[in-house]
């Protein structure tokens, strides 16, 4: 066999079903070591003569040589990443039988579909399978095309419920072995969601029901499982830190929370009370129209809010960069700071919560020499923003492949750079084990995301006894109830992944009440 790691006594028992099976949904927690466990499975069965061709994986644009880096590293074997211009991937589509692996991104699934689905594979990896939990995106119908081809199938994920929604697991086992869940989404609705009369979700049942079929072609270890805990540091996840706004903040985001509530009653006036900001997930899925228009206004509102939260600056520059010709910026903003009453408010406006944030690195980094710590935010102006105080290198999604990869590798090694503030551009597959404390300046939507940002520090590799998780929140904002609703979320995807927390209804409690009801209850 060419594999020459050596795997945790955690990982054999997924090796063995992964070779034993072939299709496997690979639910390891996050920093359990997925893919390492997944090049040994590979390699097991090219030894056993069950895997003759090339292996294709599937990932991340931003983990394509990470993953080639893991081949090199585990195995004997050779591994071709697809990447460059046109011409280039074409050379490289052509030669790429001669290697034992071959890497691309689920965006070249869809643009070189034509070369991909010509490719002699018998093995499909599907990394940060989360990728493919969309019914309708693009990418999402051409690996599931693909897969239907290919006899060894794995789909990485330690997050695979990301917003709390059991449909997103059904979608990415189409891709694993469509047996599972069954063919038809109708009779999967049926069987575990109750539905409202508008068709939104009202809540789930036969939790347990789910989770045992899930694991028949599954393979999961948590962090906190006693054979998984001791190789793992120990994670103090402290209380949110909840800030005040400043008189100034406080006037500009009760204006905003006004023209919030006013839409979202509208919108229940138009619409029904089971209407929803979010796009219902699945078939039969309503799109175009007043409802998704509307919709969009919401989220303009609730982005702002979530942006006076992080900092004033960034409503400044979102509407400033808004022009009717482009597709940058708010619309809303851009009107909204027509008044000059408004805008002079914002303009002394601060933010409370940047200067928590420089406080408590500070004294992080003051209390040891050889304290990192990784800060977490959702816009890349807010990232600058935040390295302007506190220094340390940048990780956006606004950096091409080259400079990300060496600001992660200059925080990895160099002993002077302690910080790496990071959008969620690095939220995915970016390890690092050199921190000892995290922030998360803001929260994701995503309580799947949510997981994949806290678990970049708590890996296996780290050489700490124990790491720190802070999140930052402003008090009696949109940010509390987004706190409350990443709990009810994860709860969800623990019901159901894990088999915790079912109630004797076979779903989980719910706990969270609507966001206009918060929003009439919740002014700063």
């Amino acid at each position: 066999m060419s594999f020459t790691g050596t795997l945790l006594p955690y990982q054999k028992d997924a090796v063995d079903k992964m070779t034993d099976r072939h299709k496997v949904l690979v639910a390891y927690d996050l920093g359990l070591g997925k893919t390492v466990l997944t090049i040994c499975a590979i390699e097991e069965l090219r030894g056993a003569g069950k895997l003759t061709k090339t292996a294709l994986v599937v990932c991340l644009s931003s983990l394509k040589y990470q993953w080639k880096k893991e081949i090199e590293k585990f195995s004997t074997e050779t591994a071709l990443v697809i990447d460059g211009p046109k011409g280039q991937r074409l050379s490289q589509y052509v030669t790429a039988s001669d290697y034992s692996y071959v890497i691309v991104n689920y965006e070249q699934v869809v643009n070189d579909w034509d070369l991909v689905k010509h490719l002699e594979i018998d093995a499909l990896i599907m990394d940060e399978a989360t990728a493919v939990k969309s019914f309708r995106s693009k990418r999402s119908k051409k690996v599931k095309e693909l897969s239907r081809g290919v006899d060894i199938r794995f789909a990485l994920t330690g997050t695979p419920i990301e917003n709390g929604r059991p449909e997103e697991l059904y979608s990415i086992m189409q891709s694993v072995d469509p047996t599972v869940l069954g063919q038809r989404f109708d009779l999967f609705d049926a069987t575990f969601i109750v539905r409202n009369k508008f068709g939104g979700v009202d809540r789930y049942r036969n939790l347990a029901k789910l989770h045992e079929r899930v694991m028949t072609a599954s393979v999961r270890k948590s962090q906190s499982d006693p054979d998984v805990a001791p190789f793992l540091p120990e994670t103090i996840h402290k209380d949110p830190v909840v800030i005040p706004f400043d008189r100034n903040s406080s006037i500009v985001y009760r204006k905003i929370a006004n023209d919030l509530a006013e839409e979202l009653s509208d919108a229940q006036a138009s619409f029904g009370s089971g209407w929803s900001i979010d796009s219902h997930y699945g078939h039969g899925a309503t799109t175009g129209g007043p409802e998704d228009a509307l919709r969009g206004s919401i989220m303009s509102k609730v982005t702002s809010l979530r942006m006076l939260c992080d900092h004033p600056a960034l409503l400044a520059k979102s509407a400033a960069l808004w022009s009717p010709y482009g597709t940058e910026g708010s619309k809303y903003l851009a009107e909204l700071l027509e008044d000059k009453k408004i805008a002079a408010t914002l303009a002394k406006s601060k933010s409370p919560k940047l200067d928590v944030l420089a406080s408590l690195v500070a004294d992080h980094l003051s209390s040891d020499d050889t304290n990192k710590v990784v800060i977490f935010c959702s816009y890349v102006l807010m990232a600058d923003l935040i390295q302007e105080q506190t220094g340390g290198v940048v990780y956006t999604g606004a950096m091409n492949a080259v400079k990300k990869e060496e600001a992660k590798v200059k925080f990895q090694t160099d002993p002077d750079t302690r910080v790496l503030v990071s959008t969620d551009a690095g939220g995915y597959g970016v390890d690092l084990p050199q921190a000892n404390m995290l922030v998360n300046f803001d929260l994701p939507w995503s309580s799947g995301l949510s997981v994949q940002r806290n678990g970049r520090i708590k890996r296996a590799s780290s050489r700490w006894p124990s790491v720190v998780i802070q999140d930052l929140l402003m008090s009696e904002s949109i940010e509390e109830r987004q706190f409350e609703v990443l709990h009810q979320k994860s709860a969800v995807a623990s019901a159901v992944i894990d088999g915790k927390g079912i109630n004797t209804r076979g779903g989980v409690d719910m706990t969270a009440g609507s966001l206009i009801g918060f929003l009439s209850e919740n002014q700063p």
